[in-house]
């Protein structure tokens, strides 16, 4: 059978392979798209899976800094209550309380700044309060333990000074120093007493809310993360009110 295009007669012979060709070409093209199609398609699960991944473990790392902030201040702050015990068992009560709280061991530690890309995910989760309150408890735990290295800091100078005056005074109980001061140097001593002790107090007061209060934020954050991610967030116990 003949086929005729534009007033053209083909011959069998010449529009059946030439029809069976095209039709070859597009099954091909047709195949090609869809194996390309389902390759993309693949290659965009895989990467998104990737990125669910990266945020979990973003995430994971958020929650470390957290509880590492939260642990520092719960250390810091049982260390200067033990020093206060410690200075009512030795009959000490009456002493300042900068006499009663050394230098605070371990007061440099540096708190790790979480960065927004780690908490991203709490905004979709539409959790912008919790979000705040990360970022924000992270920064006022950093202050503290800036503010206790800095009391470390004027506690060394007043030893310094009771030292350089150990002359007029004496060594008590083999702990505490006594000495006498007069005039200029008896200013400057009171001086950085006052200090201390105002450092010391406001302190001690933030340590008061906010190691609860990061200790509630741990427990709000790994249940946020662990809704968002599910089996990509480890599972692991902690009991949120174990240091509330």
């Amino acid at each position: 059978m003949d086929f005729t295009l534009g007033g053209t007669t083909l011959p069998e012979a010449v529009w059946v392979p030439l029809v069976s060709a095209l039709a070859g070409g597009v099954l091909a093209l047709l195949g090609s798209f869809g194996a390309t199609w389902q390759n993309n398609r693949a290659a965009r699960k895989t990467r998104q899976e990737e990125l669910e991944h990266e945020r979990a473990e973003r995430a994971y790392a958020t929650f470390f800094k957290l509880l590492d902030a939260h642990n520092s201040a719960a250390n810091l702050q049982l260390q200067i209550n033990e020093m206060f015990d410690s200075a009512a068992e030795s009959g000490a009560e009456e002493m300042e309380p900068w006499a009663k709280v050394m230098e605070l061991v371990g007061a440099p530690d540096e708190i790790r700044t979480i960065e927004p890309s780690e908490t991203s995910f709490l905004i979709a989760e539409k959790q912008a309060d919790l979000l705040n309150e990360v970022h924000l408890i992270q920064r006022r735990i950093a202050n503290i333990m800036a503010s206790a290295a800095k009391y470390t800091e004027i506690r060394a100078e007043i030893h310094a000074l009771l030292v350089s005056k150990m002359s007029e005074g004496e060594l008590s109980e083999g702990t505490r120093i006594s000495a006498a001061f007069e005039g200029t140097a008896k200013l400057h001593a009171e001086m950085l007493g006052m200090r201390a002790n105002n450092l010391l107090g406001q302190i001690m007061e933030y340590l008061d809310k906010d190691v609860s209060a990061s200790w509630e934020t741990v427990g709000k954050f790994k249940t946020a993360a662990s809704t968002r991610f599910g089996d990509k967030f480890p599972e692991f116990n902690i009991d949120t009110q174990s240091n509330s």
